[in-house]
């Protein structure tokens, strides 16, 4: 367990690689019209995960063979050919990160600038090829998460700048403090359910738990607290959501869901190797999934997460 939590701190190793997944080119169009063909993207060498490691992940809003890489160098994109590319201009270690689940070139981070210090919390509107302050200066969020069903609403642990969980629902204009009752550990990330905006989940070493309000309360989920979940994403499936999760599990770790809100897992899917630290689901289509290990592999599913290739 301690692995898992070290592992943002420490020097990547080597990473096998197999062959790259290309997805149909399904919503090209949408996705050529939507870009903003002014950002710049540097190409970024194969070795790439042997320099940096990962805050976070997230995929296009509209086509999901594009997917995104928070590290602590820079943000990478991997194109929809298969590509590597830096984003934009600022090399910032962008400690926390998410993308708009309906502006494809909209994000948000937060973290330090090469120079030091703290970003607060940051917007770009041009896929990171500017990045604006919006609030907070002075923090740095290492856990930052944005309501799927609504993306004026975020969750955000800062690490340093500020203490506690923070929520904002003008986003990310202004933030309040909820009252966080029952929430002792400081979270590695946070999830919000797809379809409830109200509901957020974090992953930290003492067990996965929930909050239902907003952040002002939260419970264990049964049976974290020996098995703790790191990398987790949520999954709309009809009226409600499948949890998946990578559970630490001394027998049989790996990735697994649960379709009845924690209370039992069913193992999810081959393909993949490691501790999985972070999930994202594709938000134009949830059959799309991507992981990152800790040692930077990057995995992709194209099947809900039954299969994973890992991919170059």
């Amino acid at each position: 367990m301690s692995l898992w939590f070290a592992s943002s701190n420490q020097q990547p190793s080597n990473v096998s690689t197999a062959n790259r997944v290309q997805l149909p080119a399904a919503n090209q169009e949408k996705e050529t019209a939507s870009s903003n063909e002014a950002v710049t993207l540097t190409p970024a060498p194969k070795t790439w995960r042997e320099t940096t490691h990962v805050h976070g992940l997230a995929v296009n809003s509209v086509n999901p063979a594009v997917a995104y890489v928070a590290t602590h160098h820079g943000l990478l994109q991997r194109s929809e050919t298969g590509q590597w590319f830096w984003m934009g201009k600022q090399r910032a270690d962008y400690m926390g990160f998410t993308a708009d689940p309906t502006n494809p070139n909209r994000f948000y981070s937060s973290g330090h600038p090469p120079t030091g210090g703290n970003l607060g919390f940051q917007i770009s509107d041009n896929q990171g090829l500017d990045w604006k302050q919006i609030s907070l200066p002075g923090v740095d969020f290492h856990a930052l998460a944005i309501a799927p069903s609504n993306p004026n609403i975020f969750y955000g642990w800062p690490a340093s700048g500020a203490q506690g969980l923070h929520a904002s629902t003008d986003g990310g204009k202004t933030w309040t403090q909820p009252r966080m009752v029952g929430l002792g550990d400081a979270p590695f990330s946070l999830t919000v359910d797809p379809q409830n905006a109200a509901r957020v989940f974090a992953t930290t070493r003492s067990g996965l738990y929930e909050s239902t309000d907003s952040g002002n309360s939260w419970t264990l989920v049964p049976n974290t607290q020996t098995a703790p979940v790191v990398g987790l994403a949520l999954l709309k499936q009809g009226n409600h959501s499948v949890l998946v999760g990578y559970r630490a599990l001394q027998s049989a770790p790996g990735l697994y869901r649960s379709a009845d809100n924690g209370k039992t897992w069913q193992p999810l899917g081959t393909g993949t190797n490691g501790t999985i630290l972070h999930l994202a689901i594709a938000p134009s289509n949830p059959q799309v999934l991507y992981a990152v290990n800790k040692n930077n592999a990057v995995f992709q599913s194209q099947d809900g997460g039954k299969t994973w290739k890992e991919l170059e």
